[in-house]
């Protein structure tokens, strides 16, 4: 990554060669690199019980200078004055002075000329100095100052990690002046040990001209590359970089000779063909103010990038397991915010990624149902929790689901999270709802023919000794309308007995392939006269083509008479009453057939469909469950089995009859019927 504008060199480079250079270098280095971890190991080794005088007339700056300096772990010490400031100097002796260019009195220029030129302070004018200013580069002589031993500038405003890096930086520069001054004539005599320590450095040190051809390189190019380094001096260095990072290399070296320190990753070319990964830190090399070169340190990080694209290939395969789940999958933060939803969700619950990613769960679902999904008996959690809970879909649609809960924990055993897994157990709560209600129906099946056959028996008595009574009775006897009522409620009873008895004992049909219209044709007679008294608009629509339907002639007829029959009651004051029909190639799936169900066009197979539309009552929503059980009726005269009965024979048929109803509009009962065995 390219160092920021605010990271341009800020140290003067004094023209001396071989180790003065390489001095340089470092100072530099130093401070725009001073997080790679080259560097690390010397900046820990500062020490902190260091004091550090403050010359500034701000007050707000020495108040803010003594938390930023005071909480990194040196001493502070600060006066407003630059006379005082001198005193300062001689009484604390400070490791490092931070001083203000302008002030009343003498400003930082005159302190600083004082304190490296006046042999009152000899004995501490090494001490560093960083000067700080508000005013441009361009209205201060620098260089001169550089020139008297000035360790930095800094520009006002600067940050805290600013400041805290560049008083590091400095103290580790003075310290390598200080061992230099120390060594230098060790290092005269033995300039060859420097030499040996740059050529057998872990990392590549080279120098380049304004062309960008190598100067110098260490050997370490050739256990890199395997390229002997004596044919790249002269060479350019772009030669060496993969083709397809050139034009990076060529934009960051440009910018190096204009003054600004690059780090950056590219790729070099080797001998065996593969990749090698380097980071890249090239800094200006300056001649009496101007840029003639370039000096480069770079690091092999070939195996961080395997390692990094192996992290990357491994977050990619978890996440394809992740998107790739039959279930649902949702993931929490400790704020109860989503950070992750896979594509299972997005089916089962309707709402995108993007709708929810960074969203509080409670805003995507009712709070009653967001608490039942997150909450647990323990915080720390670790095992799944298997729970269920209905859902509101994006569509406002309900769903059931099936989920888990479990924690996320992290490396310390620390819960950072909440992992949700689920399934839409709709289905099989509808199925377990129809077994349920299925084994309802067959104990009340079972106990209406026991109570049928009871009570037909001495039903029969009563009709004949009543029609004998009849018989003998004159026929001007009042009494004969008695007995008249006795046999019309008798045969009433016959008749409800006859539905008892084909809700309990169904029988199976006798299918075979017959015309939809034959069936409609006969009905339509017996009730031709009954909407024409209602004043009933009768409309019949039939696809062209239809085919034959596999079922029972008489049973089909019976629910058409059951359907036809409880539109024409629903509509005394007339209507519009319409049956339509069309083919669908649809598959069923076994569910609660009280609930609507969606046609899914899968192609399986071919079935008829029907609607029977009325503009009547309608049914109330709280009644609409329950109009396919026994015994239920809204009818004051209603056996409540005749729907019952249409929903038996609508099984047997492996059909389906469905209903939608919007109360004091109308009813629609779709029936899907199938057209082969």
């Amino acid at each position: 990554m390219p160092i920021s504008q605010k990271h341009k060199k800020r140290f003067s480079i004094r023209d001396r060669k071989g180790v003065d250079e390489l001095e340089n270098f470092i100072n530099d280095h130093i401070y725009k690199s001073s997080q790679s971890s080259a560097l690390k190991d010397m900046s820990d080794q500062l020490e902190k019980n260091r004091t550090i005088l403050l010359i500034d007339d701000d007050k707000d700056m020495i108040e803010i200078g003594r938390k930023i300096i005071s909480s990194a772990g040196y001493n502070f010490v600060s006066t407003s004055t630059g006379m005082e400031g001198l005193d300062f100097i001689l009484k604390y002796k400070p490791d490092l002075i931070l001083l203000d260019y302008i002030m009343p009195g003498l400003n930082g220029a005159e302190v600083f000329e004082r304190l490296v030129t006046s042999q009152r302070y000899k004995h501490l004018a090494n001490t560093p100095v960083i000067m700080l200013t508000a005013k441009s580069e361009y209205d201060i002589n620098r260089s001169a100052l550089f020139e008297m031993g000035l360790a930095a500038f800094l520009v006002k405003p600067f940050g805290h990690r600013e400041l805290i890096n560049v008083i590091d930086n400095v103290f580790i520069l003075h310290q390598v002046k200080q061992k230099n001054k120390e060594l230098e004539q060790k290092i005269r005599r033995s300039e060859y040990k420097y030499q040996d320590l740059i050529e057998n450095a872990n990392d590549l040190i080279y120098t380049l001209n304004l062309k960008g051809d190598f100067i110098f390189i260490n050997r370490r190019l050739s256990t890199l590359t395997g390229f002997p380094r004596e044919d790249w001096i002269g060479r350019s260095f772009f030669d060496l970089v993969a083709p397809e990072d050139r034009i990076e290399a060529r934009n960051n070296f440009n910018m190096t000779l204009r003054g600004k320190a690059r780090i950056f990753e590219i790729r070099l070319i080797c001998q065996t063909g593969k990749p090698l990964y380097l980071s890249m830190n090239i800094n200006p090399i300056y001649e009496k103010g101007e840029v003639v070169g370039a000096i480069g340190i770079s690091r092999d990080i070939t195996q961080r990038k395997k390692l990094e694209e192996e992290i990357t290939e491994l977050k990619n395969f978890s996440e394809s397991i992740i998107q790739s789940m039959g279930s649902g999958l949702i993931t929490l933060n400790l704020e109860k915010k989503i950070t992750s939803f896979n594509n299972s969700a997005e089916i089962i619950l309707g709402y995108k990624n993007t709708d929810v990613i960074g969203k509080y769960i409670y805003d995507i679902f009712p709070r009653e149902q967001s608490e039942k999904l997150v909450s647990t008996n323990n915080s720390n959690y670790r095992y799944p929790l298997n729970r269920e809970v209905e859902l509101t879909r994006k569509d406002g649609s309900k769903v059931f689901i099936g989920y888990s809960v479990s924690s996320r924990i992290d490396n310390h055993s620390l819960k950072v999270g909440t992992i949700i897994s689920f399934r839409d157990i709709s289905q099989i709560k509808q199925m377990q709802m129809e077994v349920v209600r299925m084994d309802r129906l067959a104990s009340m099946g079972v106990l209406a023919s026991g109570i049928a056959h009871e009570v037909r028996n001495p039903l029969a008595g009563i009709k004949t000794m009543a029609q004998t009574l009849e018989e003998e009775m004159e026929k001007n006897d009042d009494r004969k309308e008695y007995l008249t009522r006795i046999i019309s409620q008798v045969n009433r009873l016959d008749e409800l007995l006859k539905s008892l008895f084909s809700f309990a004992k169904p029988q199976q049909p006798n299918r075979s392939l017959q015309h939809l219209s034959d069936i409609i044709r006969e009905v339509d007679v017996l009730f031709e006269e009954r909407l024409k008294k209602k004043s009933i608009e009768y409309i019949k629509k039939f696809e062209e083509n239809l085919p034959r339907i596999f079922i029972d002639f008489h049973q089909i007829q019976q629910v058409f008479i059951n359907l036809f029959l409880n539109s024409l009651e629903a509509m005394p004051s007339g209507g519009k009453f319409e049956v339509t029909a069309r083919t669908v190639e649809t598959i069923i799936y076994p569910r609660d057939r009280r609930k609507k169900t969606f046609i899914h066009e899968n192609k399986e197979s071919l079935y008829v469909e029907i609607k029977v539309r009325d503009t009547g009552a309608g049914i109330k929503p709280e009644m609409k469950k329950s109009i396919f059980d026994p015994f239920f009726t809204t009818k004051p005269q209603g056996t409540g089995l005749g729907l019952s009965i249409v929903y038996r024979i609508m099984e047997e048929h492996q059909g389906e009859i469905l209903v939608d109803s919007e109360y004091g509009k109308g009813t629609v009962f779709t029936l899907l019927l199938p057209t082969e065995e």
